[in-house]
Order: structure tokens, then sequence, then C-alpha cells
């Protein structure tokens, strides 16, 4: 049986109708025209609140517990991928960092830490040079790494989620972008010193990335999650 559809417009319509047949069925039960008009104009003035209420008071109730139902699924991707990846990647980055020593004393986060702690931790991060010893770097390895997690890294981009936080989907999309400029060379042991530089200057930027997430991803930790703070300490890759 085939279903019929309205349009808005004839389902305005349709609505009128229905309400000035009733209005007509109320005339011809009560025969009182006056008691009509009065609710008439009460309903009237009383559609401006209506409004009011449904838009302004409702619409941003349901909208606040959608963005808080959004921010959870955020949060959870974002643990799987520093699970999954970029835990792995900063252990590994870490490593040919010149200035790790200090990073790592920065990063030091404790169940103790306050929202000044992290703010403190924000300041002297910002400060940081974020080096890398880039001739150091196995660039064969990382694309094997990448490769192995490279359907991971699309789903993330392919979340509806992760548009919620502009600075998470950038990191996956450079990471991604990584991926692409390693899986399009064949020879990943011998680059030439502008290919080098290129790929070195791109993996500084996640690193960078990559570090300061993590940052922000303990914090919100701390304010709305702290069992899930205290699994992220005890995997912190600066503190191995």
């Amino acid at each position: 049986m085939k279903k019929i559809k309205l349009t808005m417009k004839q389902l305005v319509i349709v609505l009128l109708i229905f309400s000035a047949v009733t209005y007509v069925i109320h005339y011809l039960i009560f025969r009182d025209f006056h008691h009509i008009a009065i609710f008439f104009v009460h309903d009237i003035a009383f559609l401006p609140l209506e409004v009011i209420l449904v838009s302004l008071v409702f619409d941003k109730m349901i909208e606040k517990t959608s963005e808080a139902e959004t921010k959870s699924r955020l949060s959870i991707i974002e643990t799987l991928f520093f699970n999954e990846s970029g835990n792995n990647m900063l252990r590994y980055l870490i490593r040919f960092d010149p200035d790790a020593p200090q990073l790592k004393e920065i990063l030091n986060v404790s169940e103790e830490w306050r929202s000044s702690d992290f703010a403190q931790a924000e300041r002297r991060l910002s400060a940081h040079p974020f080096r890398l010893q880039l001739e150091q770097i196995d660039f064969f390895g990382m694309h094997y790494h990448l490769t192995e997690r490279v359907d991971f890294y699309r789903n993330i981009l392919e979340n509806p989620a992760t548009t919620q936080s502009d600075e998470f989907t950038a990191m996956v999309m450079n990471i991604y972008l990584l991926w692409e400029e390693l899986d399009c060379r064949t020879d990943l042991y011998n680059l030439m010193p502008d290919e080098r530089e290129y790929l070195g200057g791109l993996l500084l930027m996640i690193y960078r990335e990559l570090v300061e997430y993590w940052l922000d991803n303990a914090y919100n930790h701390s304010l709305h999650n702290r069992p899930r703070l205290k699994r992220l300490i005890a995997t912190n890759p600066f503190t191995e």
C-alpha cells in the first residue's frame, strides 16, 4: 500500500481546516460564539509565550543534552585514538626530542592536579621548542605503524562526533596526510634531502599537536571522568 506524504504547505492547510471544523462543531453543539471568541483570543495571546518556551527553553535543553552526548562520544574516540596509536607515536618520537627531560617534567600529570596545574603546564608547553632529531627517524617504521591503522584513522574522520573538535580532526587529518606522503614513496630508507625535510616538518607539526592534545585530553578527563584520568596516567607516554 502506497504511503501518503504531505508537504509542509499541505500539512498547514490540513491543520487549519481541522481547526476551523473543530470551531464549527463547537458552535453547533454549544451555540456560544462569545465563549469561542474568548478562548480564541486567549490562545492567540498565549501563542508568543508558547513559541518562546518551545524555541528558547526546550530547544536549548535538547541542544545541551545532544551536545553532552556528542562530547561524551568524542571523549571515547579520543581515548581510543591515544590507546591505539597516539601514545605509541609519542613514545617513539620523544626518543628523538633533545629536550625530552623538560617535556617529561611538564607532563608528569597526577590525580592531584587541578585546573591551575593544567594551566601552568599549558603555559610551559607553549614555550617548549619541540625539536626532533629528524635524521634519526625511521620513516619506514613510521609508515608501517600508520598503514596498520589507516582504516582506524578513516573511521575517526568519518565519525560525526569529531566535527565538534576542529583541533582533533586537524591532527588526525595531518597524520593521515603523513601516511599518504609516505605511502606514495618507494624507498623510505633513501629519501632525498628535500623529501626528508618536508616529511620531517610534517612530522614535527604532528608531534606538537599530539603532545598538546594529550594534555588537553588529560584535562578534560580530570573534569568529567576521573577513572579515565587514572587510566591515562597509568599509560602516560612521558613517564616511561
